[in-house]
């Protein structure tokens, strides 16, 4: 698979609250094996569990993700939000990261994105950024997935 769009979210977590809420999305376009595109969509840390900041947004977001080959490192929260957001979409085909690597290399010590990117010699240098932002996190699953689907 060459063409692909990584994605993460970012999240308010479950701490002492019902809704794990999505408040940034990180996307990276890949053609050719190329990240092509990055884009970030922020939505807040107050939402409604109808996600209406997210839906506010659906004409911005979703054209990147409708109709293409997802890839996301451990795909349950993507997988999970998108799907929350929009249950009548057809969302992928999926591919995880996670799973690749645990598949192809067992054994290894962790998984984590992180772990795996600085085992392959993958770790992105973007903008001053780290881990856990959401376009950090897609820009190094896009380059995990190139190195994994060698």
């Amino acid at each position: 698979m060459n063409d692909f769009v990584a994605i993460d979210f970012e999240t308010t977590g479950y701490d002492d609250r019902e809704h794990n809420d999505p408040w940034q999305l990180g996307i990276a376009v890949v053609k050719g094996r190329e990240i092509v595109e990055t884009k970030e969509f922020f939505f807040g840390t107050a939402l409604t569990p109808d996600f209406e900041p997210m839906m506010n947004q659906w004409d911005k977001w979703s054209e990147y993700l409708i109709g293409k080959n997802l890839v996301a490192h451990n795909i349950a929260c993507e997988r999970t939000i998108l799907t929350k957001v929009a249950p009548l979409t057809k969302w992928g085909p999926w591919t995880d990261t996670l799973k690749l690597a645990k598949k192809r290399y067992p054994g290894l010590k962790s998984y984590q994105l992180g772990t795996l990117c600085e085992a392959f010699d993958c770790v992105p240098e973007f903008d001053g950024r780290t881990w856990h932002d959401g376009l950090y996190d897609a820009i190094a699953c896009a380059l995990l997935a190139k190195r994994l689907m060698i």
